[in-house]
């Protein structure tokens, strides 16, 4: 047996439902995680500014205000304050300890504008060291340069008479004002070994000072 489905009269066919589009989920932001980002950079930034600050302040530091020559004693007139920043490679005496190096041997050069290090002065000059000999050199004009002499140049001691002797390499520690007779005397250390006998002809006026390029 046959059995056949009619349609009901007057109801059209209905179409089939149209697909839905699924659109992703939205991310929203919650606001606490963006606020707490604000105060994190913000924190951050602070805290770079407070670095570069710390880094760059100055300090109060003892400086030089007229040159002190090697093996000269530190008046607190030589003395200065000024400001210095933080560097690894250099240690400032700080301006509330200057009473530290005044009264003391300097044991370099200083110029106007340079800073002092602890280990620039020392209770007193170490010379002559050991194995030199401390003398005193009379000159007048002719037997050495016209240029002023410098603490610890170095130069060579040679024949100023008729005696021919090797000359003596030696190193000036300090010089005198001239005198009088236009003499100046010139305290030079040179080795051990030739001290007696350089005084002995520097004495007689025998010794010229020939002036050699410091580092030699």
């Amino acid at each position: 047996m046959t059995t056949r489905v009619q349609q009901l009269r007057g109801v059209p066919d209905a179409p089939p439902p149209a697909p839905v589009p699924l659109r992703p989920p939205r991310r929203r932001r919650s606001k606490l995680l963006v606020l707490l980002g604000v105060v994190l950079s913000a924190v951050s930034a602070a805290g770079i500014v407070w670095i570069f600050r710390a880094t760059d302040d100055a300090v109060a530091a003892v400086g030089v205000a007229r040159p002190v020559r090697y093996g000269e004693t530190i008046t607190a007139e030589a003395l200065r304050e000024v400001q210095v920043r933080p560097d690894p490679g250099v240690r400032p005496l700080p301006w509330e300890r200057r009473f530290d190096v005044v009264g003391r041997t300097s044991s370099t050069d200083f110029q106007p504008g340079e800073i002092v290090t602890p280990d620039a002065v020392s209770d007193s000059a170490t010379v002559p060291s050991a194995g030199q000999q401390l003398i005193g050199v009379p000159v007048k004009p002719g037997q050495l340069p016209a240029a002023p002499l410098q603490p610890r140049q170095p130069i060579l001691l040679v024949p100023a008479g008729s005696e021919a002797w090797p000359p003596v390499r030696g190193a000036v520690i300090s010089v005198s004002e001239r005198d009088a007779t236009s003499t100046q005397v010139v305290d030079v250390v040179v080795p051990e070994a030739n001290g007696v006998q350089l005084a002995s002809r520097a004495s007689a006026g025998g010794v010229a000072i020939v002036v050699l390029p410091k580092g030699r």
